[in-house]
C-alpha cells in the first residue's frame, strides 16, 4: 500500500510540474520599440473592407517597391516624441513625387498604437503591431461598423481587416 501511495504521489508531482511548465506566458504583449523609429515603405497590403452601401467586400492583395514607387505606393515616417509617444506621418506617391497624406500622434499600449486622432494614416482603427524587426514592420488594422460621417447618413458603416507590411527605408 505504501508503494502504491508513493507511486501515486510521484504521478501527481509529475503532472503538477508539467502543468506549471505549460502555464508560462507565451502571449507577450510587449515589443522592442528600438527599431520602430524611421521611414517605412509599404511592400504589401492585403485584406478587405466593406461599406454598408455595398453587398460585396472589396478585397485586395498587392505588392509595392517603395524604391521604385507608383500610384499605389505609400510610406510612413515614425518618430519618437517621448517615452511611449510617437508621431506618424504618412505619404502617398503621385506622379510628381511623395505627397504628405496626414500626421498623427499616438502611444503604444502593448502592441497597439493608440492614436489620439484618426486623420490620414489609419482613419478608422488603431493599428496593432504584428511584427517588428530592424527591417520589417507588419501592422494589422481591424475595425467593424464604424460610422464615418454622422451628418451624412447615420446608417452608413464601414468594416475592414487588413495587414500592411513595410520595409525600413532609412
Amino acid at each position: 500500500m505504501k508503494t502504491l501511495r508513493l507511486i501515486g504521489m510521484a504521478v501527481i508531482a509529475v503532472i503538477m510540474s508539467v502543468n506549471f511548465a505549460a502555464c508560462s506566458d507565451d502571449d507577450d504583449d510587449t515589443i522592442d520599440t528600438s527599431s520602430l523609429e524611421g521611414t517605412w515603405g509599404l511592400v504589401r497590403s492585403a485584406g478587405w473592407e466593406l461599406c454598408s452601401e455595398e453587398t460585396e467586400k472589396d478585397t485586395w492583395d498587392y505588392t509595392n517597391d517603395p524604391y521604385n514607387p507608383d500610384y499605389d505606393s505609400e510610406k510612413i515616417v515614425i518618430k519618437k516624441l517621448s517615452d511611449n509617444t510617437y508621431s506618424t506621418t504618412s505619404y502617398y506617391y503621385s506622379g510628381s513625387g511623395w505627397q504628405m497624406d496626414g500626421s498623427q500622434t499616438g502611444t503604444l499600449d502593448g502592441k497597439t498604437i493608440v492614436l489620439k486622432e484618426h486623420d490620414g494614416w489609419f482613419e478608422y482603427a488603431n493599428p496593432a503591431i504584428e511584427t517588428l524587426t530592424t527591417d520589417k514592420l507588419v501592422l494589422r488594422i481591424k475595425y467593424d461598423n464604424v460610422q464615418t460621417d454622422p451628418d451624412y447618413d447615420p446608417e452608413h458603416r464601414h468594416s475592414g481587416d487588413f495587414t500592411e507590411t513595410y520595409t525600413k527605408m532609412k
